[in-house]
Protein backbone atom coordinates (compact mmCIF):
# COMPACT_ATOMS: atom_id res chain seq x y z
CA UNK A 1 0.00 0.00 0.00
CA UNK A 2 3.22 2.36 0.36
CA UNK A 3 3.29 2.45 -3.10
CA UNK A 4 -0.07 4.79 -3.43
CA UNK A 5 2.00 7.22 -1.22
CA UNK A 6 4.76 7.42 -3.20
CA UNK A 7 2.59 7.77 -6.02
CA UNK A 8 1.04 10.55 -4.41
CA UNK A 9 3.96 12.22 -3.90
CA UNK A 10 5.37 12.11 -7.39
CA UNK A 11 2.02 13.04 -9.04
CA UNK A 12 1.25 16.01 -7.11
CA UNK A 13 4.45 17.26 -7.09
CA UNK A 14 4.91 16.87 -10.81
CA UNK A 15 1.02 18.57 -11.60
CA UNK A 16 2.04 21.04 -9.42
CA UNK A 17 5.27 21.59 -11.41
CA UNK A 18 3.05 22.04 -14.45
CA UNK A 19 1.00 24.62 -12.88
CA UNK A 20 3.49 26.57 -11.19
CA UNK A 21 6.24 26.80 -14.55
CA UNK A 22 4.13 28.55 -16.88
CA UNK A 23 3.89 30.86 -14.25
CA UNK A 24 7.22 31.31 -13.43
CA UNK A 25 8.49 32.09 -17.44
CA UNK A 26 5.37 34.92 -17.69
CA UNK A 27 7.11 36.70 -14.76
CA UNK A 28 10.53 35.61 -16.16
CA UNK A 29 10.01 37.50 -19.16
CA UNK A 30 8.03 40.35 -17.98
CA UNK A 31 10.61 41.25 -15.93
CA UNK A 32 13.58 40.31 -18.30
CA UNK A 33 15.30 38.07 -15.86
CA UNK A 34 17.35 36.58 -18.48
CA UNK A 35 20.74 34.22 -18.21
CA UNK A 36 23.85 36.20 -19.52
CA UNK A 37 25.27 35.00 -22.73
CA UNK A 38 29.18 34.84 -22.32
CA UNK A 39 31.89 32.58 -23.75
CA UNK A 40 31.28 29.72 -21.43
CA UNK A 41 27.34 29.46 -22.76
CA UNK A 42 25.94 28.18 -25.69
CA UNK A 43 22.47 29.16 -25.86
CA UNK A 44 21.39 32.17 -28.01
CA UNK A 45 18.47 34.17 -27.21
CA UNK A 46 16.63 35.50 -23.99
CA UNK A 47 16.47 32.12 -22.22
CA UNK A 48 15.24 32.58 -17.88
CA UNK A 49 17.71 31.25 -15.26
CA UNK A 50 14.53 31.20 -12.27
CA UNK A 51 13.18 27.64 -13.25
CA UNK A 52 14.45 26.23 -10.01
CA UNK A 53 12.59 28.35 -8.24
CA UNK A 54 9.23 25.06 -9.03
CA UNK A 55 11.64 22.70 -6.86
CA UNK A 56 11.07 23.20 -3.60
CA UNK A 57 7.70 24.14 -3.22
CA UNK A 58 6.25 21.45 -5.13
CA UNK A 59 8.59 19.15 -3.28
CA UNK A 60 7.58 20.20 0.08
CA UNK A 61 3.61 20.03 -1.01
CA UNK A 62 3.81 16.43 -2.42
CA UNK A 63 6.14 15.48 0.67
CA UNK A 64 3.68 16.78 2.91
CA UNK A 65 0.64 15.68 0.89
CA UNK A 66 1.58 12.20 1.22
CA UNK A 67 2.64 12.78 4.97
CA UNK A 68 -0.88 13.75 5.67
CA UNK A 69 -2.34 10.26 3.95
CA UNK A 70 -0.17 8.44 5.78
CA UNK A 71 -1.10 9.82 9.25
CA UNK A 72 -5.10 10.01 8.31
CA UNK A 73 -5.37 6.48 6.71
CA UNK A 74 -2.70 4.48 7.63
CA UNK A 75 -3.84 2.67 10.37
CA UNK A 76 -7.25 1.82 8.59
CA UNK A 77 -6.02 0.83 5.36
CA UNK A 78 -2.71 -1.04 6.78
CA UNK A 79 0.14 1.39 5.36
CA UNK A 80 3.30 0.31 6.24
CA UNK A 81 7.04 2.03 6.68
CA UNK A 82 8.03 4.72 9.36
CA UNK A 83 7.98 8.35 9.49
CA UNK A 84 11.21 9.64 9.59
CA UNK A 85 12.90 11.55 12.80
CA UNK A 86 11.34 14.40 12.88
CA UNK A 87 14.45 16.28 13.86
CA UNK A 88 16.52 14.65 11.16
CA UNK A 89 13.70 15.58 8.26
CA UNK A 90 13.38 19.17 10.03
CA UNK A 91 17.09 20.04 9.72
CA UNK A 92 17.57 18.37 6.22
CA UNK A 93 14.75 20.85 5.08
CA UNK A 94 16.09 23.81 6.71
CA UNK A 95 19.33 23.09 5.07
CA UNK A 96 17.20 22.56 1.59
CA UNK A 97 15.83 26.04 2.04
CA UNK A 98 18.90 27.62 3.52
CA UNK A 99 20.71 26.95 -0.14
CA UNK A 100 17.21 27.32 -1.89
CA UNK A 101 17.22 31.23 -0.50
CA UNK A 102 20.39 31.39 -1.33
CA UNK A 103 20.33 30.25 -4.52
CA UNK A 104 17.33 32.60 -5.71
CA UNK A 105 19.59 35.29 -4.53
CA UNK A 106 22.01 34.27 -7.06
CA UNK A 107 20.47 34.18 -10.15
CA UNK A 108 18.23 37.27 -8.89
CA UNK A 109 21.37 39.75 -8.30
CA UNK A 110 24.29 37.52 -7.83
CA UNK A 111 26.15 36.00 -5.01
CA UNK A 112 30.24 35.41 -4.71
CA UNK A 113 31.29 31.76 -4.90
CA UNK A 114 32.68 31.89 -1.56
CA UNK A 115 29.28 32.71 0.18
CA UNK A 116 27.54 30.11 -1.97
CA UNK A 117 30.15 27.78 -0.33
CA UNK A 118 29.70 29.16 3.32
CA UNK A 119 25.85 28.55 2.62
CA UNK A 120 26.64 24.39 1.67
CA UNK A 121 28.79 24.01 4.48
CA UNK A 122 26.55 25.56 7.13
CA UNK A 123 23.64 23.31 5.29
CA UNK A 124 25.89 20.02 5.35
CA UNK A 125 26.21 21.05 9.45
CA UNK A 126 22.70 20.87 9.59
CA UNK A 127 22.75 17.37 8.47
CA UNK A 128 24.92 16.85 11.08
CA UNK A 129 23.13 18.64 14.08
CA UNK A 130 20.57 15.92 13.14
CA UNK A 131 23.14 13.05 14.31
CA UNK A 132 23.81 11.89 11.08
CA UNK A 133 27.45 11.33 9.81
CA UNK A 134 29.70 8.70 7.82
CA UNK A 135 31.15 6.64 11.06
CA UNK A 136 31.82 3.55 8.24
CA UNK A 137 33.40 3.21 5.10
CA UNK A 138 32.55 -0.51 5.04
CA UNK A 139 35.79 -1.85 3.57
CA UNK A 140 36.81 1.17 0.99
CA UNK A 141 39.94 1.96 0.95
CA UNK A 142 40.08 -0.73 3.64
CA UNK A 143 38.72 1.78 5.61
CA UNK A 144 35.93 0.30 8.44
CA UNK A 145 35.06 2.22 11.25
CA UNK A 146 36.40 5.45 12.14
CA UNK A 147 36.14 8.43 15.04
CA UNK A 148 33.54 11.17 14.69
CA UNK A 149 36.31 13.56 14.43
CA UNK A 150 36.75 12.15 11.22
CA UNK A 151 33.65 11.21 10.21
CA UNK A 152 31.69 14.67 10.52
CA UNK A 153 33.92 16.50 8.36
CA UNK A 154 34.41 13.79 5.79
CA UNK A 155 30.34 14.09 5.66
CA UNK A 156 30.64 17.63 4.97
CA UNK A 157 33.31 17.37 2.40
CA UNK A 158 31.11 14.87 0.88
CA UNK A 159 27.71 17.01 1.04
CA UNK A 160 29.54 19.92 -0.30
CA UNK A 161 31.32 17.66 -3.26
CA UNK A 162 27.90 16.30 -4.26
CA UNK A 163 26.19 19.75 -3.83
CA UNK A 164 28.93 21.21 -6.18
CA UNK A 165 28.97 18.49 -8.84
CA UNK A 166 25.10 18.90 -9.83
CA UNK A 167 25.38 22.77 -9.83
CA UNK A 168 29.11 22.85 -12.07
CA UNK A 169 27.69 20.23 -14.45
CA UNK A 170 24.68 22.00 -14.81
CA UNK A 171 26.32 24.04 -18.04
CA UNK A 172 23.93 22.01 -20.62
CA UNK A 173 20.70 21.76 -21.91
CA UNK A 174 18.78 18.58 -20.02
CA UNK A 175 22.16 17.15 -18.38
CA UNK A 176 21.54 18.04 -14.48
CA UNK A 177 18.10 17.16 -14.42
CA UNK A 178 18.85 14.25 -16.51
CA UNK A 179 21.40 12.78 -14.06
CA UNK A 180 19.62 13.67 -10.99
CA UNK A 181 16.02 12.21 -12.30
CA UNK A 182 18.11 8.59 -12.85
CA UNK A 183 19.79 9.07 -9.40
CA UNK A 184 16.54 9.85 -8.24
CA UNK A 185 14.67 6.69 -9.31
CA UNK A 186 17.53 4.76 -8.47
CA UNK A 187 17.86 6.15 -4.57
CA UNK A 188 14.02 5.96 -5.01
CA UNK A 189 14.01 2.27 -6.32
CA UNK A 190 16.70 1.69 -3.08
CA UNK A 191 14.96 2.93 -0.62
CA UNK A 192 11.36 1.46 -1.50
CA UNK A 193 13.01 -2.07 -1.56
CA UNK A 194 14.14 -1.68 2.12
CA UNK A 195 11.31 -0.34 3.28
CA UNK A 196 12.15 3.47 3.83
CA UNK A 197 8.91 4.59 1.77
CA UNK A 198 9.59 7.99 3.19
CA UNK A 199 12.80 8.62 1.72
CA UNK A 200 11.50 7.32 -1.63
CA UNK A 201 8.89 9.57 -1.62
CA UNK A 202 11.24 12.21 -1.29
CA UNK A 203 13.50 10.82 -4.53
CA UNK A 204 10.11 10.46 -5.97
CA UNK A 205 9.07 13.63 -5.46
CA UNK A 206 12.10 15.61 -6.57
CA UNK A 207 11.35 13.44 -9.71
CA UNK A 208 8.15 14.67 -10.46
CA UNK A 209 9.22 18.00 -10.63
CA UNK A 210 12.28 17.34 -12.89
CA UNK A 211 10.20 15.83 -15.76
CA UNK A 212 8.46 19.06 -16.26
CA UNK A 213 11.19 21.28 -16.02
CA UNK A 214 13.10 18.64 -18.51
CA UNK A 215 10.48 19.22 -20.81
CA UNK A 216 11.01 23.11 -20.94
CA UNK A 217 14.73 23.21 -20.31
CA UNK A 218 15.43 20.51 -23.19
CA UNK A 219 12.31 21.17 -25.75
CA UNK A 220 11.35 24.80 -25.02
CA UNK A 221 11.14 27.37 -27.57
CA UNK A 222 13.16 30.13 -27.09
CA UNK A 223 11.43 32.48 -29.35
CA UNK A 224 7.85 31.79 -27.79
CA UNK A 225 9.50 32.35 -24.27
CA UNK A 226 8.63 28.14 -23.26
CA UNK A 227 12.03 27.63 -22.71
CA UNK A 228 14.24 28.07 -18.61
CA UNK A 229 17.03 27.25 -16.96
CA UNK A 230 17.09 25.89 -13.45
CA UNK A 231 19.92 28.40 -12.15
CA UNK A 232 21.45 28.14 -8.61
CA UNK A 233 18.35 27.62 -6.93
CA UNK A 234 17.32 24.40 -8.59
CA UNK A 235 21.31 23.08 -8.74
CA UNK A 236 21.74 23.56 -5.33
CA UNK A 237 18.55 22.00 -4.05
CA UNK A 238 19.04 19.08 -6.61
CA UNK A 239 22.64 18.80 -5.72
CA UNK A 240 21.49 18.81 -1.63
CA UNK A 241 19.09 16.45 -1.66
CA UNK A 242 21.01 13.91 -4.02
CA UNK A 243 23.91 14.57 -1.00
CA UNK A 244 21.28 13.86 1.69
CA UNK A 245 20.01 10.88 -0.20
CA UNK A 246 23.35 9.22 -0.42
CA UNK A 247 24.97 9.74 3.20
CA UNK A 248 21.52 8.54 4.71
CA UNK A 249 22.15 5.37 2.67
CA UNK A 250 25.90 4.81 3.82
CA UNK A 251 25.09 5.94 8.02
CA UNK A 252 22.63 3.01 8.01
CA UNK A 253 23.54 0.81 10.73
CA UNK A 254 24.81 -2.73 9.64
CA UNK A 255 22.31 -4.09 12.24
CA UNK A 256 19.26 -2.26 10.45
CA UNK A 257 17.35 -4.59 8.59
CA UNK A 258 17.93 -2.00 6.03
CA UNK A 259 21.25 -2.39 5.69
CA UNK A 260 23.20 -3.83 2.62
CA UNK A 261 27.16 -4.44 2.77
CA UNK A 262 27.48 -2.96 -0.66
CA UNK A 263 25.25 0.29 0.03
CA UNK A 264 28.54 2.42 0.27
CA UNK A 265 29.22 1.54 -3.88
CA UNK A 266 25.67 2.04 -4.34
CA UNK A 267 25.34 5.37 -2.79
CA UNK A 268 27.20 7.43 -5.23
CA UNK A 269 27.64 4.88 -8.53
CA UNK A 270 24.39 6.73 -9.54
CA UNK A 271 25.96 9.89 -9.36
CA UNK A 272 29.75 8.84 -10.91
CA UNK A 273 29.94 11.37 -14.47
CA UNK A 274 29.09 14.66 -12.02
CA UNK A 275 31.91 13.19 -8.93
CA UNK A 276 34.46 12.16 -11.31
CA UNK A 277 33.89 15.36 -13.35
CA UNK A 278 34.36 17.48 -10.62
CA UNK A 279 37.09 16.18 -9.14
CA UNK A 280 39.12 15.69 -12.17
CA UNK A 281 38.05 19.98 -12.97
CA UNK A 282 39.79 20.18 -9.59
CA UNK A 283 42.49 18.35 -10.54
CA UNK A 284 43.21 20.08 -13.41
CA UNK A 285 42.85 23.78 -11.50
CA UNK A 286 45.47 22.83 -9.23
CA UNK A 287 47.83 21.44 -11.39
CA UNK A 288 47.37 24.68 -14.09
CA UNK A 289 47.77 26.69 -10.36
CA UNK A 290 44.17 28.44 -11.67
CA UNK A 291 41.64 29.60 -9.37
CA UNK A 292 39.48 26.97 -7.98
CA UNK A 293 36.55 28.68 -7.86
CA UNK A 294 35.95 30.15 -11.07
CA UNK A 295 34.05 28.65 -14.14
CA UNK A 296 36.13 27.16 -17.11
CA UNK A 297 35.53 25.23 -19.95
CA UNK A 298 36.67 22.27 -18.88
CA UNK A 299 34.00 20.18 -17.92
CA UNK A 300 32.97 16.80 -20.05
CA UNK A 301 30.22 18.03 -21.89
CA UNK A 302 32.48 20.99 -23.21
CA UNK A 303 35.10 18.09 -24.44
CA UNK A 304 31.91 16.56 -26.35
CA UNK A 305 30.96 20.08 -27.78
CA UNK A 306 34.64 20.83 -28.30
CA UNK A 307 34.45 18.08 -30.97
CA UNK A 308 31.71 19.46 -32.39
CA UNK A 309 28.82 17.16 -31.07
CA UNK A 310 25.86 19.22 -30.70
CA UNK A 311 24.33 19.29 -27.25
CA UNK A 312 21.14 16.62 -27.38
CA UNK A 313 24.05 14.03 -28.48
CA UNK A 314 26.19 15.43 -26.22
CA UNK A 315 23.66 14.78 -23.21
CA UNK A 316 22.80 11.36 -24.45
CA UNK A 317 26.05 10.33 -24.51
CA UNK A 318 26.55 11.64 -21.00
CA UNK A 319 23.18 10.06 -19.83
CA UNK A 320 24.30 6.82 -21.42
CA UNK A 321 27.63 6.95 -19.79
CA UNK A 322 26.38 7.40 -16.61
CA UNK A 323 23.39 4.79 -16.71
CA UNK A 324 26.45 2.21 -18.04
CA UNK A 325 28.61 2.88 -15.51
CA UNK A 326 26.00 2.30 -12.67
CA UNK A 327 25.33 -0.90 -13.85
CA UNK A 328 28.77 -1.88 -14.12
CA UNK A 329 29.39 -1.42 -10.55
CA UNK A 330 26.28 -3.03 -9.76
CA UNK A 331 27.94 -6.26 -11.54
CA UNK A 332 31.21 -5.31 -9.94
CA UNK A 333 29.41 -5.48 -6.37
CA UNK A 334 29.75 -9.26 -6.66
CA UNK A 335 33.15 -9.63 -7.93
CA UNK A 336 35.08 -7.05 -5.94
CA UNK A 337 35.19 -5.06 -2.87
CA UNK A 338 34.52 -1.15 -3.21
CA UNK A 339 37.88 0.34 -3.60
CA UNK A 340 38.67 -2.20 -6.25
CA UNK A 341 35.40 -1.11 -7.90
CA UNK A 342 36.20 2.48 -7.41
CA UNK A 343 39.61 1.79 -9.09
CA UNK A 344 38.05 0.10 -12.18
CA UNK A 345 36.04 3.44 -12.70
CA UNK A 346 38.72 5.78 -12.27
CA UNK A 347 40.83 3.96 -14.91
CA UNK A 348 37.66 3.85 -16.95
CA UNK A 349 37.30 7.52 -16.51
CA UNK A 350 40.65 8.93 -17.21
CA UNK A 351 40.98 6.87 -20.67
CA UNK A 352 37.97 8.18 -21.60
CA UNK A 353 39.14 11.68 -20.91
CA UNK A 354 42.64 11.02 -23.00
CA UNK A 355 40.79 9.73 -25.43
CA UNK A 356 38.75 13.01 -25.84
CA UNK A 357 41.47 15.16 -25.38
CA UNK A 358 43.57 13.37 -27.81
CA UNK A 359 40.98 13.60 -30.63
CA UNK A 360 40.43 17.58 -29.35
CA UNK A 361 44.34 18.02 -30.37
CA UNK A 362 44.29 15.95 -33.35
CA UNK A 363 41.18 18.13 -34.55
CA UNK A 364 43.03 21.06 -34.05
CA UNK A 365 46.27 20.46 -35.55
CA UNK A 366 46.46 22.10 -38.90
CA UNK A 367 47.06 19.83 -41.60
CA UNK A 368 50.29 18.86 -43.49
CA UNK A 369 50.87 21.48 -46.01
CA UNK A 370 49.42 24.08 -45.08
CA UNK A 371 50.67 27.27 -44.18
Amino acid sequence: MNYLLILVAFLSSMVFAMLIIPKILVIANKHQLYDSIDDRKTHTGAVPRIGGISFVPCILFSLMLSFGFYYLLGEKYGFKGEIPDNIKFNLFFCGMILLYLGGIKDDLVGLRFIYKFMLQIAAAIMILLSGMYINNLYGFLWIHSIPFYIGMPLTVLIIVLITNAINLIDGMDGLASGISIFALSVFGVMYLTQGLWTYSALSFSTVGVLLPFFWYNVFGNVKRGRKLFMGDSGSLTLGFILAYLSVHYVCLSPESPYFASHSFVIAFSALLVPLLDILRVIFVRFKKRSNLFMPDRNHIHHKLQNLGLSNTKSLICILLFNILMFCLNIILIGHLNSTFIFLTDLIIWISVNMYLSRIMKRNARPPKGSV
